[in-house]
């Protein structure tokens, strides 16, 4: 006799784009390899066709553009969605509306609620940067402080986010499970001119006119190229920074601005880059440190330093102002001995840290979730449809 899979449900708003949504394409292809899940995965934004086949893609809303007053607009078809697959577990990643209705359906239904925090903001009691509608960051933040209150299990990246977890919410996460990546794939190869790469989406708070201004800084070194990867600005409140962005970024002749990447062709210009900057004012664990540790790129960071991880490990170097960004990027271009030096800790480290066995302790927090294993299945009575 055949065991019943387990129902999961995993919800965030978009399908693919950035680091979270890549960790949560990897749980997939981990719960998938498995053979015991039943998997639906939840989102507002879904990414082009083809649809994947080995597991259910469920549409939220009817666009792909975010609601006017945010995710907990969409609280009726989330709802309805959840009901008729009646998941036994819910996985939900992106801290916005969905998590404190997956709490609420979660709490009243029978299901439990995993809750995995993506960014340190998510666990401060300030609320999102309001932009043109200050309604919509305030009902997205009382939405995730009710998840923090009622979700069965938090997860966290790091013990910072433990501690965070704790001080401002007297809450104790279930566990601290780093980021995971697959071996690369990529052939590394650093025979070309030396290049300062930084990787993210155009937003404030990654700060991209912070790496311009490094770039114009350091126009004398020859034969050194800046390379910028991501997508653009989107909304109408970015229109003005977003443009004076991309006019800085003309004007400065050792940049090369690339547009949006997928994670290969990330992963294929990392395996060439000698030095991967990171400007964010916050993070969680950026993905892209260990997607440059994995593939030979010593790594500089203006700012964050998730658990102190570079001077603890000494896997890259914490500037800490756009003055001392700019002095060592200077000496890493000009010292090959001192970029092998953090190129080949960070290897190491993110071979002991980051690697794929982390995602088998996220399925077992998973697999060990007591859900409604012995209510009925409703799909009988409404069966859903993918895209539905």
């Amino acid at each position: 006799m055949t065991a019943e899979k387990m129902r999961v449900c995993i919800v965030t708003p978009q399908q693919s784009g950035g680091g979270a949504e890549y960790q949560i394409q990897c749980l997939i292809e981990a719960l998938l390899q498995s053979n015991s899940h039943e998997i639906s995965l939840l989102v507002r934004h879904t990414a082009p066709p083809p649809p994947p086949t080995a597991y259910r893609v469920v549409k939220i809303g009817r666009s792909n553009e975010m609601p006017r007053f945010g995710y907990t607009m969409d609280a009726i078809p989330l709802y309805r969605a959840l009901r008729r697959i009646a998941p036994q577990v819910i996985y939900q990643r992106v801290a916005c509306g969905y998590t404190g209705i997956c709490a609420w359906y979660a709490r009243h239904r029978g299901a439990r609620m995993i809750w995995h925090v993506a960014s340190d903001s998510d666990l401060t009691r300030r609320g999102l940067v309001a932009g043109r509608n200050p309604l919509r960051p305030l009902l997205e933040k009382r939405s995730i402080e009710y998840a923090i209150r009622h979700a069965n299990q938090i997860v966290v990246q790091t013990h910072h986010q433990a501690d965070l977890l704790q001080r401002t919410y007297a809450r104790s996460a279930e566990a601290v499970i780093p980021n995971f990546h697959p071996q690369p794939k990529e052939c590394i190869d650093k025979a070309g001119p030396i290049s300062v790469i930084w990787i993210a989406n155009f937003k404030p708070l990654k700060q991209p006119e912070a790496f311009v201004r490094l770039a114009a800084q350091l126009h004398d070194l020859s034969d050194v190229r800046f390379v910028m990867v991501g997508a653009p600005a989107a909304g109408s409140g970015d229109q003005k920074w977003s443009g004076d962005l991309m006019a800085a970024i003309r004007a400065t002749p050792n940049l090369d601005y690339l547009g949006e990447k997928s994670q290969d062709e990330v992963n294929a210009l990392l395996a060439r880059a000698h030095i991967y900057v990171n400007t964010s004012l916050f993070e969680g664990f950026a993905n892209t440190f260990i997607q440059a540790w994995m593939r030979d790129v010593a790594v500089v960071s203006l700012y964050v330093n998730p658990d102190g991880v570079f001077d603890r490990e000494s896997v890259g170097i914490h500037a800490g102002s756009e003055d001392e960004l700019a002095r060592v990027v200077r000496r890493l271009i000009a010292d090959a001995s001192s970029r092998s030096g953090y190129v080949l800790r960070g290897r190491r480290y993110a071979a002991q840290s980051h690697s794929m066995q982390n995602v088998q302790r996220l399925i077992q927090l998973i697999d060990a979730a007591p859900g409604a294993l012995s209510s009925p299945d409703p799909r009988a009575e409404a069966p859903l449809k993918s895209g539905s």
